[in-house]
């Protein structure tokens, strides 16, 4: 996309500089000429009509892609973990907080008790452990924000995908590179569909509404 956004801003540059009607001076246009050349109103608004032609073509592949809004920064969550640290840094498994996925539709969050396993011992005195330890002396649930969300009428397995082969980031991007959880992917039909059209999976209607 960097080298189609630059292609847009020369063209938002040359229209500018080349307003219907305007008057071409030589030393402007590079060329050489006994007298000023006036550009005709009708190439002025071919250019016009071309350029947003490619805008709305630009807009239409990003949807459906489903990379409009990907950009957008998580929810604030009640603790800033970072999976980029845990993921990346230390290199622990997805799996090794998210336990449930293999075998279940949900990915599971961890529990405090799992948080604790670590902290215990790492960064007690640091005041985003000290409310894990808090939620687990008054057994208090976290309240993380959701970030991925699917319509109630659609049934994704986590475990069916996983066994497939198809990697955490298909679906919510590169997440060993966030310090907070954002959504990558907009999670429509469309992205499901293309998908399953890609890898030559079943695209019934009872595959995923049952």
């Amino acid at each position: 996309m960097t080298g189609f956004r630059s292609f847009l801003q020369n063209m938002f540059r040359k229209n500018r500089q080349k307003d219907s009607g305007r008057t071409v001076l030589p030393q402007e246009s590079g060329e050489p000429s006994s007298s000023p050349t006036v550009e005709p109103p009708e190439a002025s608004h071919t250019r016009k009509i071309v350029l947003m032609i490619l805008i709305a073509a630009a807009v239409i592949a990003a949807s459906a892609s489903g990379l409009i809004g990907s950009y957008r920064p998580g929810p604030v969550q009640p603790i800033p973990f970072s999976h980029h640290l845990h993921a990346t840094n230390k290199q622990i498994s997805c799996l090794f907080c998210h336990a449930t996925a293999p075998t279940s539709p949900h990915a599971s969050i961890p529990s405090v008790d799992k948080c604790l396993l670590c902290h215990n011992v790492i960064a007690t005195n640091f005041k985003p452990i000290r409310k894990i330890k808090d939620a687990y002396d008054t057994q208090k649930p976290i309240p993380w924000v959701r970030v991925a969300t699917i319509p109630d009428h659609v049934h994704f397995s986590h475990q069916n995908h996983i066994a497939r082969g198809v990697d955490c980031s298909r679906c919510h991007g590169d997440v060993k590179s966030m310090d907070r959880m954002t959504l990558v992917y907009k999670l429509d039909m469309n992205f499901c569909v293309q998908c399953h059209w890609q890898n030559k999976a079943s695209t019934s209607c009872f595959t995923c509404h049952y």
